[in-house]
């Protein structure tokens, strides 16, 4: 039998893919300026929710690889969404972020997390780790921007939930070793009370 993908005219072949990708990322003059105003107010509307955003360039990436990465951000509350830069400038100046995308190096994929900040950071570092072009370029985290050793970093740093045992385990301590000096002080009260008392 034959291979629906050797010959590039079935309609879902990886080669038709490829192209609308391509036709997707290189052609955004061919959208119309009401289909521009729209992906920018899409856009504004994510950096306005994001609790992250890491700024990555994808290019050499192929199409399956985005995908594949799509899927697994999406399991942890996050999304890629890839845009020119012009779009993108527009964009996170309308929510008042002073990024300038044309300064960033490459084809730009931004990382959108919604949830937790460490784990969409950590999906982004284990994809870099097992795809040697995709690079981070910059990040937002609270407001704040992040150079791309600080993205890093962040994907360095335990799971959430670890953080937050860590945190609990730290508070706990504390307070027990306050009871036990105020238990200890009550005690000596006590002792003090009864030689008085005598």
């Amino acid at each position: 039998g034959r291979n629906p993908t050797e010959d590039g005219n079935d309609f879902l072949s990886l080669d038709r893919i490829r192209s609308i990708f391509n036709l997707l990322l290189t052609k955004p003059s061919m959208l119309s300026r009401d289909q521009k105003s729209k992906l920018i107010t899409e856009l504004a509307e994510r950096f306005g929710r994001q609790r992250i955003s890491i700024f990555a360039d994808i290019r050499g990436l192929s199409v399956m690889k985005l995908a594949q990465f799509r899927r697994e951000l999406k399991k942890i509350g996050a999304e890629l969404k890839v845009t020119k830069k012009t779009l993108l400038k527009r964009a996170l100046d309308a929510v008042g972020v002073a990024i300038e995308p044309k300064a960033l190096d490459g084809e730009i994929g931004v990382i959108f997390g919604y949830e937790d900040q460490i784990a969409a950071a950590k999906a982004a570092s284990k994809f870099a780790k097992d795809n040697e072009t995709f690079k981070f370029l910059k990040g937002i985290l609270e407001g704040k921007i992040l150079e791309a050793s600080s993205v890093l970093a962040l994907a360095k740093l335990p799971p959430r939930e670890q953080l937050l045992a860590q945190l609990a385990g730290a508070l706990n301590s504390t307070i027990q070793g306050l009871v036990n000096v105020l238990q200890g002080n009550i005690k000596n009260l006590v002792v003090v009370l009864s030689k008085i008392k005598k």
